[in-house]
């Protein structure tokens, strides 16, 4: 799915502190057996039936519950397919995030094959260290409702906080084992993400450390960014994975991170992955996106200038 300019990309932002209003929601959910007595009925009900807005998103207030189970904290993010809550699940007691899909049938459509990827994943991850956990999922007033574990700020998050300044290349490192145990993980499963981009690799904690850098704005000023304590990643957002053998659309990946053979219509398959890992490493090095562009043109002319000439037997193909 085509995205805009990739530093106007809006984020919600991970490390606001949390109004005293939802502290005190999380702590009377935390402390609930002291006082369920004294609120039998509130604490369970559901909210007041609404209408949908008109995209067909779930409309709710922070506080609320999405079922007696799950009470909602906050708004984690925003999609095409819908939103992402945190909730706090109170017959487990942890949190957990929530993926409230559209209530239009073909996004309804989308998350049953995004259950079906999550559950085979899961399955075959006895420790859960590649890929998000699904917990459980059910519909509720004609949303799908995908329940998961709840894990830290994604690394785009992290660049931003960062105001785009590049992670160590000890990290980065790191980060690209991970990410490509993770990928082959899937495609040994026959498994293709087509959408991976730094927004889809979280951390799986939220910790970090302030760490002085460089640069000083004054002689008595010292900048500092952060770092996160664990290198430790999980990939997310399977709402466009592909089955080897299904039928694949013409267009996938989100634009920065498309492979040419995508943008020449020659096909895809499992390097188109690859592809965008290669884009993510140097974006996480150099703390920009490698090609930021929105043309297909111009996205194969800045390809050329990285790595030459495409090949022949892509030009004689190409549509």
């Amino acid at each position: 799915m085509e995205s805009t300019h990739a530093r106007k990309r809006l984020r919600l932002a991970w490390d606001v502190a949390p109004s005293s209003r939802e502290v005190f929601l999380v702590l009377c959910d935390v402390r609930a057996d002291r006082f369920e007595a004294a609120v039998p009925t509130a604490r369970g009900a559901s909210p007041p039936w609404r209408e949908d807005d008109r995209e067909g998103h779930y409309v709710f207030d922070l506080g609320e519950n999405l079922t007696p189970r799950y009470k909602i904290l906050s708004k984690i993010g925003e999609g095409t397919f819908g939103r992402v809550l945190e909730c706090w699940d109170r017959e487990v007691r942890e949190y957990v995030a929530i993926k409230v899909v559209r209530s239009l049938r073909k996004y309804r459509h989308a998350a049953m094959i995004e259950i079906d990827v999550l559950n085979n994943l899961s399955k075959n991850d006895s420790e859960g260290s590649r890929c998000v956990q699904i917990r459980r999922w059910f519909d509720y007033r004609n949303h799908i409702c995908i329940v998961c574990e709840k894990l830290g700020p994604s690394l785009y998050d992290f660049l931003r906080k960062n105001k785009y300044s590049p992670f160590p290349v000890e990290l980065v490192r790191e980060f690209g084992r991970q990410l490509l145990e993770a990928v082959a993980y899937m495609h040994d499963l026959r498994l293709i993400h087509t959408d991976l981009k730094p927004e889809n690799i979280l951390l799986v904690s939220s910790e970090y450390i302030k760490v002085p850098t460089c640069k000083r704005y004054s002689q008595d000023e010292i900048q500092f960014r952060c770092l996160p304590k664990s290198s430790a990643i999980k990939l997310i957002d399977f709402g466009s994975t592909a089955f080897e053998n299904h039928d694949h659309n013409s267009i996938v990946s989100t634009r920065h991170y498309r492979a040419p053979e995508i943008i020449l219509g020659l096909g895809w398959h499992y390097p188109c992955d690859l592809w965008s890992v290669g884009c993510i490493l140097v974006e996480l090095c150099t703390g920009e996106a490698l090609f930021q562009t929105h043309e297909n043109l111009e996205h194969l002319a800045m390809m050329e200038r990285v790595l030459g000439p495409l090949p022949e037997h892509m030009i004689r193909g190409a549509k």
